[in-house]
């Protein structure tokens, strides 16, 4: 645990850092980090012969956990994306 937390204030520290710097690829390469995670985990849960022998004791339970997981977070994404890109009016005074 101590190192993931290591790990996430390193990249905070980074980003202080180079916060002046152009860094337009960034969004680009954390996709294909992020989908390179899936594919790996993905090859994690396929090589288990427990997980594969037992996959159809997960059923209907395990897919509505994922289907409402899924939905609510991209019900949060969305809410949060709306609250932040929401254009302010102009102070005036």
């Amino acid at each position: 645990m101590l190192r993931i937390v290591a790990v996430m204030l390193s990249g905070i520290a980074a980003g202080v850092l180079l916060r002046h710097r152009s860094m337009r690829f960034l969004s680009k390469l954390i996709m294909v980090l992020v989908w390179a995670l899936l594919f790996l985990i993905g090859v994690e849960v396929g090589s288990d012969p427990r997980v594969i022998r037992h996959i159809h004791d997960l059923g209907l339970e395990a897919l509505l956990l994922t289907v409402g997981g899924l939905t609510g977070s991209m019900l949060a994404a969305w809410l949060l994306w709306q609250s932040i890109s929401r254009k302010r009016p102009c102070d005036e005074e």
